[in-house]
């Protein structure tokens, strides 16, 4: 074993977690060399490789909390950033739905700490906990069974009350999207669910980092007409933003001040301003709450 794998190896048992750019930043090396070592190390068991990064080999009591540590942390600047310009979409009286994705877990994160008097649906348990101290948030949880690679509700007991809510936005983000197609997912067990809201839903929005753009998973979701605006922090391919341009879907980046969107955020509502977020321990318990709740409740069918 080479001295700089050994180091990867003692920091990997250190942190739990690391993303290869992390890694090839420390190290100065390539991401290519970093995930060489990575493959050459997951094989001798000295680590557990996970997409974009390594994370420390888990025992049985600890993997359900590696795997919300692991999702939570892979380009999770990309996410905070995303989140903080997606909440700004967000205004008082709203009736929102989240699905259970790492990415929409941060906006859950955001809109606790700067949004007031909002409705939001969602099938997630950690949605649900992100949202559980938001006293003035009224949370609607959606049954069905449980998904443990997901932490969400899934199945025909979940797919029900979905068809009854009708909601002003739909927040989702997605395991791969290629712009002439739509969004695919790993999850098959969700895709009913995000079909059924995203057809209700006065406006859809896709929120993923830009290492998603033009990749594809086990099953396709939404189709790109489906869906109202792309929030993103950045796109270095022009052919994906052309299509995305001749798609009519609008674009908007989280590192820019103007984007494509015509449906632009308004000054009118102080209650969810923006805000720097840092992402602490998961909150432990839940206590939904429905008081000083004054906004709209849902709409069923």
């Amino acid at each position: 074993m080479r001295q700089r794998q050994q180091k990867i190896v003692d920091y990997v048992r250190t942190v739990g977690i690391v993303s290869v750019s992390k890694l090839a930043e420390m190290f100065g090396v390539s991401p290519f060399t970093i995930r060489r070592d990575i493959d050459y190390l997951s094989q001798g068991r000295l680590l557990a490789k996970v997409k974009g990064g390594a994370q420390r080999i888990e025992t049985p009591s600890q993997f359900s909390e590696a795997r919300l540590v692991n999702r939570m942390q892979i380009n999770l600047a990309q996410k905070e950033k995303i989140a903080r310009k997606a909440v700004e979409f967000i205004h008082a009286g709203d009736t929102i739905f989240l699905d259970g994705s790492s990415t929409i877990a941060c906006l859950a994160r955001t809109i606790a700490q700067v949004c007031r008097n909002i409705t939001v649906v969602t099938n997630s348990v950690l949605i649900s906990l992100e949202l559980s101290e938001a006293s003035d948030i009224r949370l609607i949880g959606l049954g069905g069974i449980f998904d443990r690679d997901t932490f969400s509700f899934v199945g025909f007991d979940a797919d029900l009350p979905a068809e009854s809510f009708y909601v002003d936005k739909a927040f989702f983000s997605c395991a791969g999207f290629v712009p002439d197609q739509g969004t695919y997912e790993n999850a098959a067990f969700n895709r009913n669910i995000k079909l059924l809201v995203a057809q209700r839903a006065a406006k859809v929005f896709l929120l993923m980092d830009s290492g998603k753009f033009g990749k594809r998973a086990l099953t396709r979701v939404l189709d790109t007409n489906m869906i109202h605006s792309i929030i993103t922090d950045k796109i270095e391919d022009p052919k994906i933003m052309e299509e995305i341009k001749a798609s009519k879907t609008n674009l908007v980046l989280a590192d820019r001040t103007e984007n494509t969107l015509a449906d632009k955020p308004t000054s009118k509502t102080p209650q969810c301003k923006d805000t720097h977020i840092h992402w602490p321990a998961m909150v432990a318990t839940s206590q939904l709450s429905d008081q000083s709740y004054t906004g709209s409740f849902f709409r069923t069918a």
